[in-house]
């Protein structure tokens, strides 16, 4: 049943992400070719303002005519576009929107400064500011690259069939804004009917090798649609007309242009030839976007009609899986699962709540009787054994616990100790080891009764716990000796555990059952592990410590580094 319902819920849930992929790459498409109409209507607006501010007032009347419109479709493709995107809840579009507003600011800037310009006559029109505009019209264009390529890989990643004509259709926008850059090199030459520049030369050139690279490419990714009537009229009129008798066209005035600049003909009668020409072109890529959301809503139906399919599919077949386990578990297998699942449970040592009651006097009847007794036995079992491990559980907690303090003892901590050296010794670890002595206890025992040290004893181990780590190992090492192993601990930080410590014992007010209050100070010996010890001998070095520091004074911390011998600071006094 499991494997059963695992297969199922893989298969819905591919199908659905399939379905899913399909329903989002329609809008994604839709948007990319929103996008590549905006970057036309933006190519086709910065041709007009550079043809305008290369002409004077008087001369340029055409192109502040045909400006207005251009403005006003830019604006309604910029419009549409962030409509269409606000439509969309996908936090992948929200950077894009951004880039389209980045664009937009970009855009009425450059329009600012166009008309500026463009209200003065061209000799008051200053060279650097000119230049300046013509540049915002292309940052205004150049800013909205990322927008179309952020549209496309969406589009992509939803569709991953759709990479190819998407790629083509960013090919067909790309000849389209390539052939208005090639007529925008010639425009000031024609303008002023002057000579080409080396420059202007160079770029027409370079633009015009563009051109002939994408239309290669193009009609090659596309020889998969030469069937379509519709595609080979497109693409023989861009091959005839556009890259055919347009960039003959410009070819013709790119020859005069290299000798006399007597062209004959202004601006506005160059532009009426050569756009026309042009308009093949955008339209082969609203083909292609045409196809691609065919294809893409072809794929979406066909996935809801998959989808629908598998999901009913999966619940017949779930009903009749479920109709025959039912059917298999009430007339063969439920009296037999439940003897099982006793004598698994017996087994188990697991606790049976009921044995159902026999009805009948037959073979299952008299093993239910025998699980009863099986059950019976079985309790009785569990009884002993929980007491057996509770003495175990008592019996080992009293070899490794000091009777007195609750702390480890000394044979608990070599037996623990060992480890962590082992530990430090095989990883290089830092261990630090601290063994610390009540000071004056024979005089408090004299004076108070053992009692009353036993008391100070167990006071001394409750302050020690509080410095303990859980990874720390702290045992009453003998008499008033109290010893603590700190892994990951270096002789410093081990001084400074120790300082800690005396300080709050030495603070400290010991009450004792007969009212006495009373107050002790302890001494300490630190050291750190080195690659050559034991923990016997590191026991050994911080004894040596202690033994200086109840020399010196009492109540004070004492070290003894292995290569300096008893070499001591006092932390205290």
């Amino acid at each position: 049943m499991l494997l059963f319902l695992t297969l199922t819920g893989k298969i819905l849930d591919s199908e659905w992400t399939v379905y899913q992929h399909s329903t989002e790459s329609i809008p994604a498409i839709r948007n990319v070719h929103l996008a590549l109409l905006t970057e036309e209507k933006l190519v086709i607006e910065r041709g007009i303002s550079n043809s305008l501010l290369r002409q004077d007032i008087q001369d340029g009347a055409a192109a502040l005519a045909r400006l207005a419109p251009a403005r006003a479709a830019s604006a309604q493709a910029f419009a549409t576009l962030r409509q269409s995107l606000q439509a969309q809840a996908s936090p992948w579009l929200a950077p894009v929107a951004a880039n389209v507003q980045l664009t937009e600011d970009t855009l009425a800037a450059m329009r600012k400064e166009v008309d500026s310009l463009a209200a003065l006559p061209k000799v008051q029109r200053d060279p650097e500011a000119v230049t300046t505009a013509v540049d915002m019209a292309m940052t205004a264009v150049d800013a909205f690259t990322p927008t179309v390529t952020a549209l496309s890989s969406i589009a992509i990643q939803a569709d991953p069939q759709s990479h190819g004509g998407i790629d083509s259709a960013q090919l067909a926008s790309s000849l389209r804004n390539i052939a208005g850059q090639m007529m925008s090199t010639l425009t000031a030459a024609i303008v002023a009917q002057r000579p080409l520049t080396i420059q202007e030369r160079y770029t027409f050139a370079k633009l015009s090798g563009q051109a002939e690279q994408l239309c290669s490419v193009i009609e090659l990714q596309l020889r998969g649609y030469s069937h379509k009537p519709d595609f080979k009229a497109t693409l023989e009129s861009i091959h005839d007309h556009s890259m055919g008798e347009g960039v003959d066209f410009l070819n013709t005035l790119y020859v005069i242009g290299r000798t006399s600049g007597d062209y004959g003909l202004t601006s506005e009668q160059v532009v009426a030839r050569y756009v026309p020409k042009m308009t093949a072109i955008p339209h082969l890529r609203d083909m292609i976007v045409a196809e691609m959301l065919r294809q893409a809503e072809y794929r979406n139906q066909w996935a809801r009609y998959i989808l629908l399919a598998t999901v009913g599919l999966a619940i017949l077949a779930l009903g009749i899986f479920v109709l025959l386990l039912r059917v298999i578990r009430q007339r063969v297998l439920r009296p037999i699962l439940e003897a099982t699942n006793l004598f698994v449970a017996l087994a188990g040592e697991r606790q049976i709540a009921a044995i159902p009651v026999p009805h009948y006097d037959d073979e299952i009847s008299d093993m239910m009787r025998a699980i009863n007794i099986l059950k019976t036995y079985s309790q009785q079992k569990k009884c002993l054994e929980k007491e057996r491990e509770q003495m175990i559980v008592q019996l080992r907690a009293a070899s490794d616990t000091d009777f007195l303090t609750g702390l480890l003892n000394r044979r608990a901590l070599f037996s623990q100790g060992e480890q962590q050296f082992g530990i430090a010794r095989r990883y290089r670890r830092q261990l630090a080891l601290i063994l610390m002595d009540v000071d004056h206890f024979k005089t408090v025992n004299d004076k108070y009764g053992h009692r009353a040290g036993d008391q100070v004893l167990c006071m001394v181990a409750e302050l020690s716990r509080r410095f303990r780590r859980k990874v720390d190992l702290l045992a009453r090492y003998g008499g008033e000796e109290f010893l603590l192993l700190l892994p990951e601990i270096d002789l410093g930080q081990g001084n400074a555990v120790a300082e800690k410590l005396r300080t709050e014992i030495e603070a400290c007010h010991f009450k004792l059952d007969g009212g006495a209050v009373i107050k002790v100070t302890a001494s300490f010996g630190v050291v750190a592990f080195d690659g050559d010890d034991t923990l016997e001998s590191l026991i050994a070095r911080a004894d040596l410590a202690l033994y200086k520091a109840k020399n010196g004074g009492r109540n004070m911390i004492m070290t003894s580094p292995r290569d300096t011998g008893l070499a001591a600071s006092d932390s205290t006094l």
